[in-house]
């Protein structure tokens, strides 16, 4: 919303907080398949092969997402471009008039679908790109040549007028080039984000998670995206904290998710089936008795409903809960994730010495670097560090003391000997 301005920004705010309070569904994301030629070593699909909704089926739902109010609609898979209907899909969601964004690995697009992508206009297409190294990102697609082809993309789209951007999530597999994706997608004239933060497997595998990028390396991969805009960023002590009872997210209010068989959830982590729309309407589902039982449960998930394994935390008006990860996690979606947790707490250690750049004077470091080290040796470990090694060890209960600190946060009681 930044590219808006203020005032746009704040009227989306009060739009979007009566979208999350209406359960107006504004966002959704279709994977229109989950099969994919790539085979990314991080790839949360484990059941790749799925009855595919057809042209037919994706039209009516593309006309009840229409009826109910969606304006923006997210087209990703696998690879979409795997469907051979993919264009035809494409067109149907434009010509109701939909923003329509695509996630893909981009190998498919040639100049001919490009030209499509163009003359239809999409808002954005997305690709994953690794690393500026093609070994790198070929190691993590295992498909040769598959870099060149990504970057190529690329070019046809800008060519065309078409946005682009890269997305990077971080992994040791890429610790050498990732972040060096940024500077190309500049030259090339395209978006870039980076994740610090690997996700389970649809089938809750936390194992998965373990191939991101480790320890200090997530948090320099969180302060690389804090680096455009290092002066504006405040101390953590400064930051406003959520109110306990606003939800945390719009998963399952003003944003849904749909499977390639047509299965309506509240969001991609959120693997909780609300019902089927080859039986039933969206509106059935999202508003009527056929989703009742299950919508009322998830949109009765507050911040709030961590404080029960959460309370006390420092961070908790800061948490990026996420009701999904805690739903695969633990079973429960408004129970505390400890991976969610760590990614917290990693976050606002990464803010922690963002700051200390800022105030001192120094260029964010790259991972891996003399000056990386220098600035953990020297300013670490953050408080935000101490309160993950606390929370671990199990001193981190409601009982816990709290007490003022000279940073100005609130602290739990560090780990006693």
């Amino acid at each position: 919303m930044a590219e808006w301005g203020d005032r746009e920004a704040g009227r989306m705010g009060t739009f979007f907080g009566q979208a999350i309070e209406r359960a107006v569904p504004l966002f959704v994301q279709w994977d229109l398949t989950w099969r994919c030629d790539h085979q990314c070593v991080h790839c949360y699909l484990t059941d790749r092969r799925q009855d595919e909704l057809t042209l037919a089926e994706g039209e009516r739902i593309l006309d009840e997402l229409a009826a109910a109010g969606t304006l923006f609609l997210l087209l990703s898979g696998g690879d979409l471009f795997l469907r051979r209907d993919a264009l035809d899909l494409i067109r149907a969601a434009r010509r109701r008039q939909f923003d329509v964004k695509i996630n893909t690995h981009g190998n498919f697009i040639d100049d001919a679908t490009a030209d499509v992508l163009a003359e239809v206009g999409v808002s954005k297409v997305a690709m994953s790109l690794y690393s500026v190294h093609a070994e790198e990102h070929e190691a993590i697609t295992r498909i040769p040549g598959s870099h060149a082809k990504t970057v190529a993309a690329a070019e046809r789209l800008v060519a065309r007028g078409v946005r682009a951007g890269f997305k990077t999530p971080v992994m040791v597999h890429n610790r050498r080039g990732w972040h060096a994706v940024g500077a190309l997608a500049k030259r090339l004239g395209v978006d870039w984000e980076s994740d610090a933060h690997i996700t389970p497997d649809d089938q809750a595998d936390f194992g998965l998670c373990g191939i991101g990028a480790h320890g200090a390396d997530r948090i320099l991969a969180v302060m690389k995206g804090f680096e455009e805009v290092l002066p504006e960023v405040k101390p953590i002590s400064k930051l406003e904290d959520t109110p306990s009872e606003r939800v945390t997210c719009s998963a399952g209010t003003a944003s849904a998710y749909i499977t390639p068989d047509g299965r309506l959830q509240p969001c991609i982590n959120w693997r909780d089936d609300i019902g089927s729309l080859r039986t039933h309407t969206f509106a059935d589902l999202w508003w009527g008795e056929a989703g009742r039982e299950k919508t009322t449960s998830q949109r009765a998930i507050r911040r709030a409903s961590y404080l029960k394994d959460c309370g006390g935390c420092t961070f908790h008006g800061k948490c990026g809960y996420c009701p999904g990860i805690s739903h695969a996690e633990t079973g429960d979606a408004g129970s505390r994730s400890p991976y969610v947790c760590e990614r917290t707490h990693l976050t606002m250690a990464a803010l922690e010495y963002v700051n200390v750049c800022r105030e001192e004077g120094l260029p964010v470091p790259i991972a891996g670097t003399p000056e990386a080290d220098a600035l953990f040796e020297h300013y670490g470990p953050s408080f935000a560090e101490r309160q993950l090694a606390a929370r671990r060890a199990g001193f981190t209960r409601q009982a816990d003391a709290l007490r003022e600190r000279s940073t100005g946060l609130v602290q739990i009681e560090d780990p006693r000997a």
